[in-house]
């Protein structure tokens, strides 16, 4: 069966209109426009996770409901529970009649709010998803396609055997946002789908592992870009280092759902609880712990709140530092409300890592691109109560990017990470202008010499004691993905915050545990 591509134009404009997204070619500098949902959810639909066949459909209508509607769909999916009484809704978790809100139910009630539909094959699936974030339509395969007939609904356009080469070649692609985009293999739907059809995205992914060859794909985006998803095929260091070639952040989010209707939400402002513990006089080492990989969009809204991390018994015990992505207060509001309501005196958050999202600053080009994502940087963080923010760089300890972001109102330090070690620069301190960047001294980080709790420890307890000496002082990364095992082995993927807690009880008496912005305010004091 084909078919060929084809537009009702005034509907198209009509689409273009509502979302804002008509393409003038690319910007130098842009102020990202993160995807935010256009209507705030009264009335909530909670929906079973998709079947991978009703699974676009879906997302799609998920999507688009969350510009047009005040009753929008809510997946069951990752930590919808915890976040779910801060969304304020109506939650209707089945029909008046008693039965599920499946896909038929949802299309056919809910489906003639969108513009129309895409029809598409599996081969123009990744097509599809940009054409309907244009349209503002919803994504209808052949099998699906009668239902959308009878629901009242107009095809759009047939994107049917369509490729990247073909989306690109055609009059959406000019439609799609230059800010935003989404790399995710499609056939992981409905994850991202939904918030690339809300914020009419560019939905593509990259499966090669040249590194020139991903930069091409998404090189016609502003500077200043920010992009949703991952690519394991790549890998992370190369599609990082890709992204920060053409001045851009990736927010790794690959396996997240609920993003259009949790960005509805957003614009609160949130208040930390943390407390500084009273600061003794005489000789001590002082230590911070901050956990890594916060940037995790993804992990911030299912397992994050779990234990090992965030629900773990021993939190509260002793002071940590948590890292939370820059933007989930536009993103994810709800979820954080959930995390900052349930922290205690002795956590802080602190922003993770390097910008709006993953980046390595010092590879920047645009200098104007780079100010203008620190100080967008700058207005989450005060958005967040956070002052420090983390950066995972390449090499960048020294790099004037750095002093670029520091330089902003609301940061007053920063805590470099350097990549694939983390401790690579061993607790060096720098400071701009007064404030402090500080390189981690020690990561907590299974098979990694030096790196167990125990060996971390016996290092500290052996240190400097002299408050003036910045060897007195050890920011620790605590690696998100090591910890301890049943049996008490420093492994990858056991426990983590046991793995901190035997750090901490084989420290010395005399030395001294504090939270993020206590220890940046200590070390700016001995620096």
């Amino acid at each position: 069966m084909k078919h060929t591509g084809r537009i009702i134009l005034s509907l198209l404009l009509a689409a273009a209109v509502l979302t804002g997204l008509f393409g003038c070619g690319k910007k130098e500098a842009a102020p990202v426009l993160l995807p935010e949902a256009k209507v705030r959810a009264k009335t909530l639909l909670l929906t079973d996770y998709p079947a991978p066949e009703d699974a676009l459909t879906i997302a799609s209508l998920q999507g688009v409901l969350a510009n047009v509607s005040e009753t929008q769909i809510l997946i069951k999916d990752g930590a919808y529970e915890k976040y779910l009484p801060y969304m304020n809704a109506d939650i209707k978790d089945v029909r008046p009649d008693g039965s599920p809100w499946d896909t038929t139910a949802l299309l056919a009630e809910y489906g003639p709010l969108a513009q129309g539909y895409v029809l598409c094959d599996d081969a123009g699936a990744a097509a599809a998803v940009s054409v309907a974030g244009a349209l503002q339509a919803v994504i209808i395969p052949e099998n699906l396609q009668q239902q959308a007939d009878a629901a009242g609904l107009t095809m759009l356009a047939d994107v049917w055997g369509w490729d990247d080469k073909a989306l690109r070649e055609s009059e959406y692609f000019d439609l799609l946002h230059r800010q935003v985009a989404v790399e995710q293999p499609v056939d992981m739907a409905p994850k991202l789908v939904d918030l690339a059809v809300m914020a009419g995205t560019y939905f593509g992914f990259s499966d090669t592992d040249n590194a020139k060859a991903h930069t091409k794909t998404f090189d016609f985006l502003d500077d200043n870009a920010v992009i949703f998803g991952w690519n394991n095929i790549l890998g992370e260091h190369d599609t990082v280092e890709s992204f920060s070639g053409i001045n851009a952040c990736m927010i790794p989010a690959d396996h997240g759902c609920n993003y259009s209707v949790l960005s509805g939400l957003a614009g609160v402002e949130f208040k930390q609880k943390t407390e500084a513990a009273q600061t003794p006089d005489g000789r001590r080492h002082t230590v911070c712990l901050v956990m890594t990989d916060g940037d995790n969009m993804q992990w911030m809204t299912s397992s994050f709140a779990n234990a090992p991390y965030f629900g773990s018994p021993v939190r509260g015990s002793f002071p940590m530092g948590w890292g939370i992505s820059a933007v989930i207060d536009t993103v994810a509001a709800p979820m954080t409300q959930y995390l900052f309501d349930n922290m205690t005196p002795k956590d802080e958050f602190v922003t993770q890592i390097s910008g709006l999202g993953y980046t390595f600053p010092s590879k920047w080009k645009n200098k104007a691109a780079l100010a203008q994502m620190a100080a967008q940087l700058d207005t989450h963080m005060k958005n967040t109560d956070t002052t420090v923010a983390v950066v995972l760089d390449d090499g960048g300890f020294r790099s004037p990017a750095l002093d670029t972001i520091l330089s902003q109102q609301n940061i007053s330090a920063l805590f470099y990470f350097d990549y694939g070690n983390y401790a690579g620069d061993h607790g060096a301190v720098r400071k701009v202008n007064g404030k402090p960047i500080i390189a981690a001294r020690y990561r907590l980080w299974n098979n990694r010499e030096g790196s167990s709790p125990e060996e971390i420890a016996a290092s500290i307890n052996a240190a400097s004691d002299d408050p003036a000496d910045l060897d007195s002082y050890s920011l620790v990364a605590v690696h998100a993905w090591s910890g301890l095992d049943k049996n008490g082995g420093f492994i990858e993927g056991g426990d983590t915050m046991a793995a901190a807690q035997r750090l901490v009880n084989a420290l010395n008496d005399d030395v001294l545990l504090v939270t993020p912005g206590e220890f940046a305010q200590l070390v700016s004091q001995a620096a």
